[in-house]
């Protein structure tokens, strides 16, 4: 993980603690604190998405996505639901992603549903000759009742790599 990612996650477990330590002594947030709380989770789910991707973690990207959660490839047809995700995020080579992050543009937070659209950017390897890749994604969030932000739909596409 780069310093510049650890750094972010850091500051997003902070935040979170922060908040949360403030909603368990009975202290009521406001909406904006409870808007931030939520962004800073959903950024921390992304960032998790990332690391699961990296990894080839099926089982973790499937469990962020909520149970009929969709999934929009680009170039291919919607998957949806948890087995077809599963199959969608089934490692084909061992090993072949070796960078993934998220750059959110925006996200948006109305209650228990967000969206969150931006870039993407990574590589594949082999580790020897490793090639870019990028694009760009649209993701609509879902608050599940166990209070965990999960993906109801993600949509992305490939850009040319500059």
């Amino acid at each position: 993980m780069s310093r510049t990612i650890a750094s972010r996650w850091l500051m997003i477990c902070l935040a979170w603690g922060l908040l949360a330590g403030a909603a368990e002594a009975g202290t009521e947030l406001s909406p904006t604190q409870q808007t931030d709380l939520d962004e800073g989770l959903i950024r921390a789910q992304a960032a998790r998405f990332s690391a699961a991707y990296v990894a080839d973690d099926t089982e973790t990207l499937v469990q962020l996505y909520t149970a009929d959660g969709v999934a929009g490839p680009g170039g291919r047809d919607f998957v949806r639901g948890r087995e077809a995700l599963r199959e969608l995020w089934a490692p084909k080579q061992p090993g072949r992603v070796l960078r993934h992050q998220l750059r959110p543009i925006q996200i948006v937070v109305d209650g228990d549903h967000a969206y969150d659209w931006g870039y993407y950017e990574g590589e594949t390897g082999p580790t020897e000759a490793p090639k870019p890749f990028r694009g760009k994604y649209l993701v609509v969030w879902q608050r599940d009742p166990d209070g965990q932000w999960r993906m109801a739909q993600d949509l992305w596409n490939s850009l040319p790599t500059e």
